[in-house]
C-alpha cells in the first residue's frame, strides 16, 4: 500500500466512522450499531499505529543504509591506503 492508497483508505474509514457516529444520534441505538462504531474506531486506531510503525522502520532502514554507505566508503579508503603502503 503506497502513501496515496493509505490516505484514501484512512479517509474512507474516517468518513464511515463519522457516518456511523451520526447514525447513533438519530434513531434507535442498538448493540450492533455500538459494536460497529467500536470496530471502526479500533480499525482506524490500528491502521494509524501500523502506519507509524512502518514510518519508524523506514527511518531506521534509511539510517542503516546511510551507515552502510559510509562504512563501505571508509573500507575502500583504508584498502587504498593499505595497498599504497604495501607498495
Amino acid at each position: 500500500m503506497n502513501d496515496l492508497d493509505y490516505t484514501i483508505t484512512k479517509n474512507k474509514l474516517e468518513i464511515l466512522l463519522l457516518k456511523a457516529q451520526e447514525g447513533l444520534k438519530v434513531g434507535k441505538v442498538t448493540q450492533s450499531k455500538l459494536d460497529a462504531v467500536e470496530t471502526l474506531q479500533s480499525s482506524l486506531k490500528c491502521m494509524l499505529e501500523l502506519r507509524f510503525t512502518i514510518d519508524e522502520l523506514n527511518k531506521k532502514q534509511s539510517l542503516l543504509t546511510m551507515q552502510n554507505v559510509k562504512a563501505y566508503k571508509e573500507t575502500a579508503e583504508l584498502k587504498k591506503k593499505f595497498n599504497t603502503f604495501k607498495k
